[in-house]
């Protein structure tokens, strides 16, 4: 029996937590473990596809570029179609890719596959955070947040561990079968279990989707996202040869594991500091706090006793940013939480993929251990960006006014569905 959003989202008034989010976790648990897991074999598969690390790191590349600049596109295309079928088409879609990434051949076949697999996580994840607010009173729409990106956070400290380990020791292939099982469960999970049918709605156009990019403050409240991102990634995609060359170990199982249970208890604590503190704070220390870390961590993984409590920091600090700024954006034009969030992930994915394809850059010629200044640098900017964005709270609504005047100009000017008589 179908049921609305605004039906749905009256429980959320008196309960705790909607079970249903908690579903939305799951998929994103599947998506996150694919998404990490690179990271962990990617010299195994230089190896055995038989090309540098650097150019097996533009996976992630492919991976996070068609994503970024994919999920504004096909969130428009597929605006006027139910979202809980849309959700679940795009998560069956993404296990038969992964299992077409297992099953390549050759490296031009395998990087396909991520584009298209790619393509629906742009699909689903936008979706999964914008239900997951919904059905969470305001008060609530932290830890809301923070319950959706789980999906992500325990794929850092479960899924991601766990693929490495199996691609070290059966083969990468098998990592990738390993994502498809889970998209596979997850995938079915919502099918039995449901998700919450919507009334239709008018769905803004392409060109309405991208106004915000049009609108300055809008668009340096987006900046940070792409930075701090490319920061992080420039680093993580290469981990495992910098954990490699500093402390002699072939499986890097174990330091994802540590980093992961950081981002557990990172996603734990951020919706509820962001719901108390409010976002500036959070943001300002966290990318603080995140130049520090990949500043200092060249150097310290060459002992494990400061590597390893280094990488817990790490992992703890990546989702407490993630959460405020996704809050954040949801503030500046709560009326638009589509569009936003989609651009938001976008930014998110567009930096990962600049972030890997620096990286491979940088490893043609310098060393891996300059990755991490570098990462730090992009943080301070991001950081700078935040501050830039702050000042003027009556000219952030001024432009969220003006979009909101253009995303209505757009709709209007489409033609709409014919009226039942």
């Amino acid at each position: 029996m179908s049921q609305t959003v605004s039906d749905a989202a009256t429980p959320t008034r008196t309960q705790q937590i909607d079970p249903r989010i908690l579903l939305l976790a799951l998929g994103m648990f599947a998506l996150g473990t694919d998404a990490f897991v690179i990271a962990g074999v990617l010299p195994v598969i230089a190896r055995d596809m038989r090309v540098t690390e650097g150019l097996a790191g533009q996976l992630v590349t492919a991976f996070s570029l068609t994503y970024g600049f994919g999920a504004p596109a096909l969130a428009a295309l597929a605006g006027n179609w139910p979202r809980n079928r849309v959700l679940m088409m795009a998560l069956g879609a993404f296990c038969l890719l992964n299992i077409g990434s297992a099953l390549a051949p050759s490296f031009a076949l395998l990087t396909l596959t991520r584009i298209l697999a790619a393509c629906f996580a742009a699909l689903y994840s936008p979706l999964a955070y914008t239900i997951g607010t919904s059905l969470a009173a305001p008060e609530k729409r932290g830890q809301a947040l923070s319950l959706v990106l789980g999906g992500l956070t325990v794929a850092t400290v479960l899924g991601s561990p766990l693929g490495t380990w199996v691609g070290e020791h059966f083969g990468w292939r098998m990592s990738f079968g390993l994502v498809a099982l889970l998209a596979g469960v997850a995938c079915l999970a919502l099918l039995l279990c449901g998700l919450p049918r919507e009334n239709a709605a008018p769905a803004p156009s392409l060109r309405a989707r991208l106004a915000p990019i049009r609108e300055p403050r809008l668009l340096l409240a987006l900046l940070p996202t792409l930075l701090w991102n490319l920061g992080i990634y420039i680093v993580y995609t290469y981990l495992a040869p910098l954990l490699q060359q500093n402390l002699h170990i072939s499986d890097i199982s174990g330091a994802l594991l540590i980093f992961g249970l950081g981002s557990v208890l990172g996603n734990w604590l951020g919706g509820q500091v962001t719901d108390r503190l409010g976002t500036t704070r959070p943001l300002v220390t966290g990318f603080v706090a995140l130049a520090i870390i990949l500043c200092s961590l060249p150097f310290a993984t060459r002992s494990l006793l400061a590597g390893l409590p280094l990488l817990f920091i790490w992992g703890l600090c990546c989702p407490n940013i993630f959460i405020a700024q996704q809050h954040r954006m949801l503030g500046l034009a709560p009326e638009h939480t589509n569009v936003i969030l989609a651009l938001n992930n976008s930014m998110l994915y567009l930096g990962i993929a600049g972030g890997a394809a620096l990286g491979g850059i940088v490893l043609h010629a310098q060393s891996v251990s300059l990755l991490g200044p570098l990462g730090a640098g992009c943080s301070l900017l991001a950081l700078l960006a935040l501050l830039c964005s702050i000042p003027t709270k009556t000219s952030a609504n001024r432009s969220v006014r003006l979009l909101s005047n253009r995303r209505s100009s757009a709709i209007s000017t489409e033609p709409g569905p014919p009226r039942a008589r």
